[in-house]
């Protein structure tokens, strides 16, 4: 077997040392045939003869030994080359270690087992040396392979050759690597890796494969090595002899470079995920995905992975783990496509074709993490995956030739690198290319490239969007300011329009308020005067319309005053008692008529807030109750609460809805009401409860239920200090005062006549007069003190009651009973008037109102003199 070796060494020797031979005197055959093309320059010169022989000073003879002569010399020279090759050359597949060198590639001398079987073992191979043949594949790519190779290659080291010897694979994607150092015919090393085995349990520390040999000065040994993938992938055997020196340099200057650009790649994971977390743009998520996939896949191929992030575990394969890298990596760049040019708005067609992509690509993932996708999808899978990336340029061309916009030009640039470092690959792996280090990291290059290029993109893209935000804010907070501008003028134009109302309002109420008044008092005169029954029936008819009337302008006036801010608070301790009991008094005919009870429990506590106002609040909440009870009773009553009495008004009326409840307080919401009758009123007395409350700022509450009833609330701060309670009189007030003189006073002849008879009517004895002067003049001639004086607000010649009752009392020096009466709702003039303690009644006032507002001066007047007596 051995002769046999050496025959067919000794073949290949001659064969090799005639093509090194012939060649040469091929190319200097054919160099002499075109000498006068390959130098033009000579052919130019006067020598030209000499090939010619037809014409110079020199004979023919002489050119012709002359032209011989450099035929023989260019001869010579380039068969040189040859003789000296032939000098230097060597008995193939056998490679000579020595002190010359410290690096020696080893692949142009392996020869590779042809058609091995899965069960072969080195015994079988070391049979069959005829089977071995030179690689077909350029330099050190075999290809796509799945099952074992075997391969083989010589080494002799000479007497004085160095022996710290290595032999070293720069590919880690081998799932079993086997190593036989063969000395004549006998095994006398094996070294093995298995990628299975954790990373620490490796017998060197080297991240791609190594093997230390023990080798011999002066020796020959055969190399045997058998390399095996579970999975259809590429392998590259780039192998090689490296001296200890020189391994430990070029480790530390790859995984240098190699770290520096994982490094880089996580840096761009880091910055993705910043941003999707900063902006919350989903984009990031892929390109992170992207860049992260792209990172591990080169640690998986350089080793890093197995080295540093898992080094004890034997389940993270680095063939597996590049490979669903490579899968996921398809899926994530399809999707940023898609999604940083916007395609499914843009391109629905484009988007349709990269989403599907995708989708099959990752419906891929799951089949092969399953176990259900057969070696060939995966094989074709993994070929197209190749190709792949010149579909990316295409997306970014159409959007830039279509938009016009410099942006894609960074993105076309990445995805042609991209697409260039795949394509390399690509022809690397089916053998179309050598391998090379340069080669090989021309894909991971290609992918960081990518990146780099997607992230300046990513940032120019949130820069815009970043800035078309700021800039929409701006104008959205200008829109926002000039409507707020715009509000502003069209709320100081409505305010101006209401407060002009509301003044006109108050100003014109007077004069309408006159006749009303004028009515109202000849309406009660016509009481006194006996009429048959029709007549009594449309007298009460009149009545209740004087009665809507007043009614109707008293709530004008309410709304009015608040309205146009004409309401002055005044806050002072007082009995709520006294207040309650009078206002139930004024609504105990009204209640009885309708067939309720009306009931009042007694309170003995004293508020501070203004006595009017809250009078106001009372009389509109019990009106408000005793309109819209059919059956039933009314309660009227005080708890204290902490600090707060609580005044509330119960009633059995028809109940208000929940999602009335906030709406009854609106100006002329009335519940049960669509048709605007205004015999229910105008719907005015509960917003002014609404908003006398706030004025006063008190808390205001409503309990309701449909067919029950409900509970007006509202919360009244309690006085720090206790005022003592007037105390009402004994007997009945108005029997005791139905005579005496009263003084009106009044511009309008028409009221003075109506006041004259409604008073005589009620037995008092009467001095109408126009002028507080008139009024001196004429009382001159009476002897007694006036019982009471009715003096109109607005007077004529520039007088007003106020005045014309401090006359009157300073006249007979004596504080006599005044009732003021206004058709002004401005204001002007009242705060004088509590400040006098003067007793107000707005026009038109009705019978009632008027008898009620004498009765208690009168009992006010009687406790006075009582107080007096006793003193």
């Amino acid at each position: 077997m051995t002769f046999e070796v050496e025959q067919s060494k000794t073949a290949g020797y001659l064969k090799v040392s005639a093509m090194r031979y012939a060649i040469p005197m091929l190319w200097s055959a054919n160099l002499v045939s075109n000498a006068h093309r390959v130098f033009p320059s000579i052919c130019r010169l006067k020598i030209q003869s000499l090939w010619s022989g037809s014409s110079g000073d020199l004979p023919p003879r002489l050119c012709r030994t002359i032209r011989s002569c450099i035929a023989l010399a260019l001869f010579a020279l380039t068969l040189f080359p040859g003789i000296s090759s032939q000098a230097h050359a060597q008995i193939p597949n056998l490679v000579r270690l020595d002190n010359s060198r410290s690096i020696v590639d080893l692949w142009p001398e392996l020869t590779v087992l042809s058609d091995p079987g899965d069960e072969f073992t080195i015994d079988d191979v070391l049979a069959k040396p005829d089977r071995f043949q030179n690689l077909r594949a350029p330099y050190a790519n075999l290809g796509i392979h799945r099952n074992a190779m075997w391969l083989r290659t010589n080494i002799a080291l000479s007497e004085n050759a160095p022996l710290d010897w290595w032999l070293r694979i720069d590919f880690a994607i081998l799932d079993e690597i086997d190593l036989y150092v063969v000395e004549q015919g006998r095994v006398v090393q094996h070294l093995a890796v298995r990628q299975r085995e954790a990373f620490a349990k490796w017998s060197f520390a080297f991240h791609q494969p190594v093997f230390q040999l023990a080798l011999q000065p002066d020796r020959q040994y055969e190399l045997v090595i058998r390399v095996r993938k579970y999975f259809p992938n590429a392998i590259y055997i780039p192998l090689s002899l490296v001296r200890t020196s020189s391994l430990i340099k070029a480790e530390a200057s790859a995984q240098f470079w190699r770290s520096l650009m994982l490094g880089v790649g996580i840096c761009f994971v880091v910055y993705a995920l910043f941003i999707a977390a900063l902006k919350r743009d989903p984009l990031c998520i892929w390109f992170a995905l992207f860049a992260a996939c792209s990172t591990l896949y080169a640690a998986a191929y350089y080793g890093l992975a197995n080295a540093y992030l898992w080094p004890n575990s034997h389940l993270f394969l680095p063939d597996l783990v590049a490979r669903y890298c490579m899968l996921l990596r398809v899926v994530s760049c399809f999707l940023f496509v898609d999604g940083v040019l916007e395609l499914r708005e843009q391109s629905p067609r484009i988007s349709l074709v990269l989403r599907s992509l995708a989708g099959f690509f990752a419906l891929l993932i799951v089949l092969f993490a399953t176990g259900l996708a057969s070696n060939m999808l995966v094989a074709g899978a993994f070929s197209v995956i190749g190709t792949l990336p010149l579909l990316l340029l295409v997306p970014f061309v159409v959007r830039r030739f279509r938009d016009g916009d410099a942006l894609w030009d960074w993105a076309i640039v990445g995805a042609a690198c991209y697409a260039a470092g795949m394509s390399v690959a690509t022809t690397m792996t089916y053998g179309y290319l050598p391998w090379s280090q340069l080669a090989e990291g021309v894909e991971h290059l290609g992918a960081l490239l990518l990146m780099t290029t997607w992230i300046v993109v990513m940032s120019i893209r949130t820069h815009r969007r970043q800035r078309a935000a700021e800039v929409a804010a701006e104008r959205e907070r200008e829109i926002v300011a000039q409507l707020a501008i715009d509000l502003r003028h069209q709320k100081e134009i409505a305010e101006k329009a209401s407060l002009s109302k509301s003044r006109f309002l108050a100003a014109a109420s007077h004069d309408l308020r006159q006749p009303v008044h004028a009515l109202s008092l000849f309406v009660g005169a016509l009481r006194g005067v006996p009429m048959n029954t029709k007549g009594q029936r449309l007298l009460d008819q009149i009545e209740a319309s004087t009665d809507a009337m007043d009614r109707l302008f008293a709530a004008l006036l309410d709304i009015s005053k608040l309205d146009a801010g004409g309401v002055e608070i005044r806050r002072q301790p007082f009995a709520i008692d006294a207040v309650l009991i009078r206002v139930c008094d004024d609504f105990a005919d009204e209640a009885t008529a309708k067939g309720l009870r009306l009931s009042y429990v007694c309170c003995r506590a004293i508020v501070d807030s203004d006595p009017i106002l809250v009078e106001r609040i009372a009389r509109n909440l019990i009106s408000n109750a005793v309109r819209y009870t059919d059956t039933g009773r009314i309660l009227i009553g005080c708890r204290r609460r902490g600090a707060f009495v609580s005044l509330q008004v119960w009633d059995t009326g028809r109940g208000i809805s929940p999602d009335q409840q906030e709406l009854v307080f609106q100006e002329y919401h009335q519940v049960g009401n669509p048709e605007r009758d205004r015999e229910k009123g105008l719907g005015l007395g509960l917003a002014i409860v609404r908003r006398t409350v706030d004025l006063l700022e008190c808390r205001l509450k409503l309990r309701s239920e449909l067919g029950r009833g409900s509970c007006f609330e509202v919360f009244l701060p309690l006085a720090d200090s206790a005022v003592t309670p007037l105390n009402s009189p004994d007997g009945d007030v108005r029997a005791m005062l139905t005579t005496g003189l009263v003084v009106v006073v009044d511009d309008e002849r028409a009221i003075r006549a109506g006041m004259s008879a409604l008073l005589i009517d009620w037995g008092y004895e009467v001095l109408a007069v126009g002028s507080v002067d008139e009024a001196i003049q004429r009382l001159a001639g009476y002897t007694g003190t006036p019982s009471f004086l009715i003096c109109d607000l607005r007077l004529r010649g520039g007088e007003n009651g106020i005045d014309a009752i401090e006359k009157l009392r300073t006249e007979y020096n004596e504080s006599i009973p005044a009732i003021l009466i206004t058709g002004d709702t401005a204001g002007c003039g009242l705060a004088e008037a509590q400040t006098r303690e003067l007793l107000v009644l707005y026009k038109p006032v009705s019978n009632g109102k008027l008898r009620a507002a004498m009765a208690r001066l009168a009992a006010d007047q009687s406790v006075q003199q009582k107080s007096a007596t006793k003193a």
